[in-house]
């Protein structure tokens, strides 16, 4: 695979960069037809692929349930000395599993509320973070006294006006 080195443009002038930006929508303009194109034919494929595997699916959960069935009717004879079975084309078991649940009548925020009641704050999950959006306002002194300073950056950018390229190309 050769290696091509990009060809540098020079704009010497306003009326070379109207051009350039002129140019840069229009390939905007191509990009984005081509990528609606593309999420068009994977949307398509999708649709497809759920239509075909749907029934594949549902014959799946059937199967599945009728294993689980079978196996809780059956547990005590065949799980009493363990916790799964090895068949021919996989395993078959129970797995004792604990969760941390509401007790009934029980609001997640009555069991906050008990939580720091009784001081039991390790129960209790807070995020903490810098919220600098909330900085932004602040003067240089005291974002400096908490170790912060604002950094001024000048950063060139391209807007492209998509409804001139539009009414041009049409």
């Amino acid at each position: 695979m050769s290696r091509r080195k990009p060809n540098p443009v020079i704009v010497a002038d306003i009326r070379q960069a109207e051009g350039a930006l002129a140019e840069i929508a229009t390939i905007d303009r191509k990009v984005g037809e081509i990528e609606a194109q593309m999420n068009e034919a994977i949307d398509a494929a999708k649709a497809r692929a759920s239509q075909k595997s749907a029934p594949l699916l549902a014959r799946r959960k059937e199967l599945e349930d009728g294993v689980a069935t079978f196996a809780t009717l059956n547990k005590t004879e065949m799980f009493k000395d363990r916790k799964s079975l090895d068949l021919g084309f996989g395993t078959i078991g129970f797995r004792l599993s604990t969760q941390i649940v509401q007790m009934s009548k029980i609001t997640k925020d009555m069991t906050l509320e008990r939580l720091r009641q009784f001081g039991i704050s390790e129960g209790i999950r807070i995020k903490e973070d810098v919220n600098k959006e909330a900085m932004q306002g602040w003067p240089d002194e005291r974002l400096e006294m908490v170790g912060l300073k604002r950094r001024t950056t000048d950063a060139f950018y391209i807007e492209i006006n998509r409804e001139e390229v539009a009414d041009t190309a049409a």
